[in-house]
Formats: C-alpha cells, sequence, structure tokens
C-alpha cells in the first residue's frame, strides 16, 4: 500500500501518472489574546488577501502554542513568488484589516511551506472523482489525489485502499 502524496506516488509506482500539486503555506503567530474567542476554521469569504483560512489551535488545547500565549495559524495557498518575510508581512496586513491595531503585537513564529499540499485538481486534471486503488496484483495506491483534494478525499481513498485489501486477502 502506497499511502502518499501524489509526485511521490508517481516516483514509487512505475506508471502511475503524476497529478501535479499546489504548494500552500501555514503561517503562525503568537498573540497575547486570541482575536476571537471559541474553537472555529473561519474560511476567507472576501477573496481580498493571501489567508484561505485560519484557526486558533489553542482554542482546542492550550499546549499547541507558547505557554500563556494564543498560536493564530493562518493557511495561504499558492505562496510560490512570496518570501517567508513578505508572506507574514501580507498575512499580517490582511488580519489587521479584520482585528485592528491588536495584530501589530502578535509574534510571527514561523512559515511552513507544504510543497505537495493538494492535488491538481484544475479541470480536466480529475476527471472523475475516485480513481482506482488498485494498481497491479498486491499494489495499491491511495491519497487525495486518488479521490478528491481534501483531508476527506484522503480519508476515502485510504479506506477504499483498505477494503480492496481485505477483500484481495479474503479471495
Amino acid at each position: 500500500v502506497v499511502a502518499t502524496d501524489g509526485p511521490a506516488a508517481a516516483a514509487l509506482v512505475g506508471g502511475l501518472a503524476d497529478p501535479g500539486s499546489r504548494p500552500a503555506a501555514c503561517v503562525y503567530f503568537a498573540a497575547d489574546r486570541p482575536p476571537v474567542d471559541g474553537a472555529a476554521l473561519v474560511l476567507d469569504g472576501e477573496g481580498t488577501g493571501p489567508v484561505n483560512n485560519w484557526c486558533i489551535p489553542t482554542a482546542v488545547a492550550a499546549g499547541y502554542g507558547p505557554p500563556g500565549a494564543a498560536l493564530v495559524s493562518a493557511s495561504v495557498v499558492d505562496p510560490r513568488h512570496v518570501g517567508d518575510d513578505a508572506l507574514s508581512d501580507a498575512v499580517r496586513r490582511q488580519f489587521r484589516g479584520w482585528f485592528g491595531g491588536q495584530v501589530d503585537g502578535w509574534r510571527h513564529l514561523r512559515t511552513d511551506r507544504i510543497a505537495h499540499a493538494q492535488p491538481d485538481q484544475t479541470p480536466p486534471a480529475l476527471e472523475r472523482p475516485e480513481r482506482p486503488v488498485r494498481i497491479g496484483r498486491g499494489l495499491y495506491v491511495c491519497g487525495d489525489h486518488r479521490d478528491n483534494a481534501s483531508i476527506q478525499g484522503a480519508m476515502a481513498s485510504g479506506r477504499r485502499a483498505a477494503e480492496t485489501v481485505a477483500a484481495d486477502l479474503a479471495r
């Protein structure tokens, strides 16, 4: 069972097409207090800046962030053409528009870049929502590149692979 991102699966399994991928980044800040109360994943419905979605992981578990601080995490889609400092500044500007001057006191902790965050699903890149998980005799591939670009897609393809392996072993 090959459970990797699409480019890695294509490199490991001969004949498997590389679906391509899209990069993302997570920009992390420490704040004296959270900008909002409660645990939520907030989507940017305005589309005016680099932030695609954001959350406060310490609203779920205080240990996720620095002691005594709120951890603010912002996800950015396709940050390839922006350096870490410029990206952090752009994310901070967008947050400032939402939360005002409190953002100026936030401390940038780090920026994590994920080269293959999601498979490319630019039409017609994913013609069917479910691609086969059995690639050959005794060879199975799963990941969001076999379904849809999401955690749900990765889990669904993993389940399909597990069910297929179990059925094949039962023969």
